[in-house]
């Protein structure tokens, strides 16, 4: 009980033992650039306690009310921020105050970047590339957008003029000008052409002009020019003749147009010494087309209207199967039935072709012959191409042939003889 009396202070010495005084700290006189006035503002907002707790707690509190920007780095370097903190009793360590001022100074420096990151990745500052190319994408998108208003009010213009104008006399048509070609004649387009009294060059219906004109056969097509003020021109084209079909009297042909329809029929009138075959061989000729011979009675033509015999579309099924190169060499045909097509080739060879079927292979059998015997075929014939056959020329007065009738006689496809040959297909026999 002694010693314990001998270690315990005396009132004198603990009233003497050194040790900070709330006037006397060093966190007042020495941290606190301006102690009297926030000890004024302290006790306006919480009076009757503590100056340092409330204090810090009170700046705490009011730094979002502030016009700074909300970034820790502004928060960490706000001087009112850090009087706080070092005026807590918690800050008057020297160690803790140096780990304060190392995290508020690393969260600062996070912070900056972070918001420069922020900045750059929204797009903030573009590089003058990039505006220049917003620039040119604005400028074009300007000048398409005013070229298309262009447009559409020129358009809107036009179809309100020709509106207007569609009926003013001053347009109306006053002459036709047209160009005659080789089988149509002015007066021919005159009597068809009637163009309504009043009609101008904006209202006049030039649809049913051309239908009155293809009343004509050899009109292929129709085009009209308008030459303002008072002038319509109208061009023709003529339709093409294909086919220069012969009637089976043999005396009468007409012509078949490209178009397939019936054009206008031609006699054949034979010079002398000239058979009507020929005749009508030199008459195609001249026109360009081919000749189709011995159709039966049946066929009957009307100017205007398309053909649609059987016979014919026979002899046009040989001609789309066949090559260019072997069409080239025929200049006639001759079909008393669909079943019964033949052709005569230019070097006089006639070749019996039969029904429309297996036409490339009889095409090929035809060519192998026309190889192997070039100059003494007569005949081929290939109506059935598993058993073909041939005949050649065995007499030496044989004379060339025009295209329709050889200069020797011919002998009959069923007929037994020296020239007869039954061929395989490809070859010609010995």
């Amino acid at each position: 009980m002694a010693r314990d009396q001998g270690r315990r202070p005396t009132p004198r010495s603990r009233a003497k033992r050194p040790g900070p005084s709330r006037q006397s700290s060093p966190a007042r006189t020495t941290r606190g650039s301006a102690p009297s006035a926030p000890r004024q503002r302290i006790k306006a907002s919480s009076p009757g306690g503590r100056a340092s707790a409330p204090r810090a707690r009170a700046s705490k509190g009011a730094a979002p009310k502030l016009a700074v920007p909300k970034t820790a780095a502004s928060k960490a370097a706000s001087p009112k921020t850090a009087a706080s903190k070092a005026a807590s009793p918690k800050a008057a360590s020297p160690k803790a105050a140096a780990v304060l001022s190392g995290a508020a100074s690393s969260a600062g420096a996070l912070a900056s970047g972070l918001a420069a990151r922020l900045g750059k990745g929204r797009g903030a500052a573009a590089s003058p590339r990039e505006q220049r190319a917003r620039h040119q994408r604005g400028q074009v998108l300007r000048l398409v957008a005013i070229a298309g208003a262009g447009v559409l009010a020129l358009g809107l213009v036009a179809l309100i003029a020709l509106f207007v104008l569609r009926d003013a006399p001053v347009f109306e048509i006053t002459s036709v000008e047209v160009e005659p070609t080789q089988h149509v004649t002015v007066d021919d387009v005159s009597s068809l052409v009637q163009v309504p009294a009043g009609s101008t060059l904006l209202n006049v219906d030039t649809a049913a002009l051309e239908e009155s004109i293809k009343r004509e056969p050899w009109v292929g097509s129709v085009s009209f020019e308008r030459v303002f003020p008072n002038t319509l021109r109208i061009t023709i084209t003529e339709q093409e003749p294909d086919m220069l079909v012969v009637m089976s009297s043999g005396s009468v042909g007409w012509y078949l147009g490209t178009a397939g329809t019936w054009i206008e029929p031609v006699r054949i009138e034979a010079a002398e010494g000239q058979s009507t075959d020929d005749a009508a061989l030199a008459l195609a000729q001249s026109e360009g087309c081919l000749l189709v011979t011995d159709v039966p009675a049946t066929v009957d033509p009307e100017a205007g209207s398309p053909a649609t015999d059987e016979v014919l579309d026979a002899i046009a099924q040989f001609r789309e199967g066949f090559s260019s190169d072997f069409s080239a060499q025929i200049v006639r045909f001759s079909a008393p039935s669909a079943d019964s097509v033949s052709c005569t080739l230019e070097s006089g060879v006639e070749v019996s072709l039969g029904s429309p079927t297996d036409i490339a292979e009889k095409e090929a059998i035809v060519s192998g012959y026309l190889e192997q015997n070039q100059g003494s075929l007569v005949s081929i014939n290939v109506r059935v191409v598993s058993s073909p056959a041939y005949r050649v020329i065995d007499s030496e007065n044989a004379q060339q042939g025009d295209g329709v009738t050889t200069g020797t006689e011919q002998v009959d496809e069923g007929a037994e003889g020296e020239s007869a040959q039954q061929g395989d297909g490809g070859s010609s026999a010995e």
